[in-house]
């Protein structure tokens, strides 16, 4: 019997498909015949309403919103015209990708699974949610154990009774994320039995006594971190479960005799760019003002580039994407301890390896195939991002020394799944980290290609407006600093961040960087000026807003008899005289009548009752109430999403609850309808 079904992938930053293809890869090795497309691929390699089996990965983007890929097949989905029947003959799971810092954790896949269900279509297999704010790995693996063997048991009653379906409610597949965190921290034997199979492997631990094995791994004994990192304690014993190994699929080829113009090249050979409305333009630096005092706990530079030359437009509120470069030292740190320094800068090729047993290999997208090495590191791939499982396992394979083979065995393993979420996901830690710590493991740099993830463009909000000058767009950044330690083998900067501040020592020259515009559907000013605005944002999550009040002051300017609404503002910082950014422009705001309100707060000064933003919030919590839901006031909040935008939404919960005299629930209620009216607006980030 055939044991085909359909597989998709909606993935805005690639993610979604890496777990695709892990799909792919295991249900090949049970027997099944998985049709793994991009989603965007509809009505050109599958037709939905014509599927009967369907696993579908999708994640969020924005504020719930389906990522660029997905937003064909969501609008066709959406159309009136389908009846509740269209997919009446459709089995489907969707495995969710979200970070819950953002309110609308999955809203996404939610709602593909609801339309799915008006369409007539019906579970197979439970829904799963996977969370990077914990780790997707934690819910991913799992929920792909259980989804094999809900697999097996579709195609066998289906064989038996077409008409029989997987109930949502069978306990072996109603995944809910506590039981999911507990089966990988403690691995039981069944386990170990359906669903694990070929995607598996089990590997005794060896035992190794020998003192220079020992001597081997250079631990620190006064760092607990590290030597966590590179040595269990107690250790695991017996059989551990690892991932199989990643098929090879790439040959790199050297010419050395040959040249070549690296400036010629295509950025990332030219792959689409996540939530792009532009394409690439080199944009000049023109300025850079440092905003924070030298005792500073963050350093604040504005930065103001130059796009007279690009037909590149933007409106107050808008962000764009930078698209950066790692830290050449870092590069050069990374191919020396890769030992292809004598290639590095030598003309090379990449090929899909003969005969590679990889299904549906392909050359990565974003990696051009002439090029030279150092040039991939530096600009094409994320050396930074911790690396997954099934890359470990590969670094495994190519380390001589049993103990430090071993270890990366044990981080990459179910067993071993805390720990790697412990030693290595959170206090994310690079492949040079890994490489320094296991100092035996040399791999190809054929096979860490294979691994690495796309350099992803940093998204930066826009601190000014066009109405000052449409030739020129400033934005604000921390430089953000990374100690040594927890694992970390040294110092470093933040990969944009860094490259940032280093490209703007001689701005006389006026040196380039590339850019691109973002999509922003809604974090705009009000068309209507006599809308009140209140404004909330600490630290740079003040960037937008400056170029709001730019933006009315240069209205009110223009148009003298303008009636506007008023603008409440609400900053925090750490110190009133170390960190208050744009501190005389916002004074000069408030003289001027633009800011009818301002409320700064000062978490490390303790001259100040109000410490955070939610403080001053509190503090006129009939003020803002008012303008809220008298006057229907637009909310707009920038900055942390880990902390400081779920403080404020849930004090505005509070705030509303007291005021009108309702419970919390109800108060929820009031607020969610805020922001499907598009009055409480969020520009946040992790």
């Amino acid at each position: 019997m055939e044991r085909r079904f359909l597989l998709l992938f909606g993935s805005q930053t690639g993610q979604s498909q890496a777990v695709a293809e892990e799909i792919f890869e295991k249900a090949l090795e049970h027997g099944f015949q998985p049709d793994l497309h991009n989603i965007n691929e509809t009505e050109k390699k599958f037709n939905i309403e014509k599927e009967t089996l369907l696993v579908l990965v999708i994640s969020s983007t924005g504020d719930g919103e389906p990522p660029d890929t997905a937003l064909k097949f969501w609008r066709r989905i959406r159309k009136k015209t389908l009846g509740s029947d269209y997919l009446g003959n459709l089995r489907y799971t969707i495995l969710g990708l979200g970070d819950s810092n953002y309110s609308n954790f999955c809203q996404n896949p939610k709602n593909f699974d609801l339309r799915f269900q008006q369409l007539g279509a019906q579970h197979f297999y439970s829904m799963g949610f996977a969370d990077d704010a914990i780790g997707l790995e934690i819910v991913v693996e799992p929920w792909i154990d259980g989804l094999l063997s809900a697999l097996k048991s579709q195609f066998s009653e289906k064989s038996s009774s077409l008409d029989h379906a997987i109930s949502d409610k069978n306990p072996q597949t109603d995944l809910n994320l506590k039981r999911q965190i507990d089966e990988t921290d403690s691995v039981k034997d069944d386990n170990k039995q359906d669903n694990v199979a070929n995607e598996f492997t089990t590997v005794d631990l060896a035992i190794v006594s020998t003192e220079k094995e020992l001597a081997d791994i250079k631990v620190d004994e006064k760092t607990i971190e590290v030597s966590s990192l590179v040595k269990s304690i107690p250790p695991i014993e017996g059989q551990i479960v690892v991932p199989a190994l990643p098929h090879s699929f790439l040959e790199v080829h050297y010419s050395e005799d040959e040249s070549i113009d690296l400036d010629s090249l295509c950025i990332q050979n030219g792959a689409a760019l996540p939530s792009a409305t532009t394409d690439i333009v080199m944009a000049n630096i023109v300025n850079v003002s440092t905003l924070t005092r030298q005792d500073a706990v963050k350093t604040a530079l504005e930065i103001q580039l130059e796009i007279t030359e690009s037909e590149m437009t933007f409106e107050p509120g808008d962000s764009f994407g930078i698209v950066c470069e790692n830290s050449r030292d870092e590069v050069e740190e990374l191919i020396l301890r890769l030992s292809v320094t004598n290639v590095a800068d030598s003309v090379c090729y990449l090929k899909l390896k003969e005969g590679t047993r990889k299904k549906n290999a392909a050359i990565p997208p974003f990696l051009p195939t002439r090029t030279t090495i150092r040039h991939l590191l530096v600009t094409c791939c994320d050396i930074r991002t911790p690396i997954k499982k099934g890359f470990i396992r590969m670094l495994a394979e190519y380390t001589p020394n049993t103990l430090e083979k071993a270890r990366l065995q044990e981080l990459c393993s179910r067993q071993g799944s805390s720990q790697y979420t412990h030693f290595i996901r959170e206090p994310n830690l690079s492949l040079l980290d890994i490489l320094k710590a296991f100092p035996s493991c040399c791999p190809p740099i054929e096979r860490i290609l294979e691994h690495l993830p796309r350099l992803l463009p940093r998204p930066y909000s826009i601190s000014s407006s066009p109405l000052v000058s449409r030739k020129h767009l400033n934005f604000v950044f921390n430089i953000v600093e990374i100690p040594s330690g927890s694992g970390r083998q040294y110092s470093r900067k933040g990969v944009c961040t860094g490259w940032l501040s280093s490209s703007q020592i001689d701005c006389n020259n006026k040196p380039k960087i590339p850019i691109y515009g973002r999509k922003n559907s809604s974090f705009h000013l009000p068309s209507d000026l006599s809308i009140p605005m209140i404004l909330i944002g600490a630290g740079t999550g003040l960037a937008p807003f400056i170029g709001f009040l730019q933006h009315r002051e240069a209205q009110v300017k223009q148009y003298q008899d303008l009636l506007c609404g008023p603008i409440w503002l609400f900053f925090g910082c750490r110190h009133n005289e170390r960190d208050y950014l744009y501190r005389s422009e916002l004074e000069r705001f408030h003289e001027v009548g633009i800011l009818s309100n301002i409320s700064v707060s000062f978490s490390r000064d303790n001259s100040t009752s109000a410490r955070y933003v939610q403080d001053n919030i509190l503090l006129h919590s009939d003020s803002v109430c008012k303008l809220l839901l008298e006057q229907n006031a637009v909310v707009y909040v920038c900055g942390d999403a880990r902390n400081m935008s779920k403080d404020v939404n849930n004090t505005i919960v509070t705030i509303i609850s007291q005021h009108q005299g309702i419970a919390m629930e109800d108060a929820k209620s009031v607020t969610m309808k805020l922001r499907q009216e598009g009055r409480y607006l969020e520009d946040i980030w992790t």
